[in-house]
């Protein structure tokens, strides 16, 4: 399906969080984590959730992370943002949470993919396409067991830098 898949060794979290799965119909139903990074400029509280591939913790920017065990590759980003950013009966509540991105137009949240491998010290970001659907977003790149989505508002933009591939 075009995506590089690196797998943990047997009981490793992140292998054993893992709801992948590759259905008859060839379909891959990918769990996925977005990571809501807060803007600097306001003071919500962080949840204490960890949103780097490597187990490092990073208190720069104040997170939410929000997993989806079951995203199909059809779907789009776009479509998945709604779920926790769109008005809809029960979600109230990370509506509120994720306030700062609900309330802004869907063209000012940018959506990264850390590049791997990547050196931590310099990590590299692929922008990804809110309106192509999820296998077309990861056509190409590596993930580590799952796909691990940071969304953040435009004004951050400059706090990932792209990664330039080789023409």
């Amino acid at each position: 399906k075009g995506v590089n898949l690196l797998r943990m060794p047997l009981g490793m979290e992140r292998r054993k969080s893992n709801t992948t799965k590759f259905n008859k119909k060839k379909v891959i139903t990918w769990k996925i984590e977005l990571c809501f990074h807060t803007p600097t400029a306001h003071t919500t509280s962080s949840t204490g959730d960890n949103c780097n591939d490597d187990g490092s913790k990073e208190h720069i920017i104040p997170k939410m992370l929000k997993v989806e065990s079951q995203m199909s590759e059809t779907s789009t980003l776009s479509e998945e943002l709604g779920k926790h950013l769109d008005v809809h009966p029960g979600n109230s509540t990370i509506r509120s949470q994720l306030r700062s991105f609900a309330n802004v137009p869907r063209d000012k949240l940018i959506l990264f993919l850390k590049r791997l491998p990547c050196s931590s010290a310099a990590p590299q970001y692929y922008g990804l396409d809110r309106d192509a659907t999820l296998g077309e977003n990861l056509n190409g790149k590596t993930v580590i067991e799952f796909p691990t989505i940071d969304v953040v508002l435009e004004e951050d933009r400059e706090k990932y830098p792209l990664f330039i591939g080789e023409l």
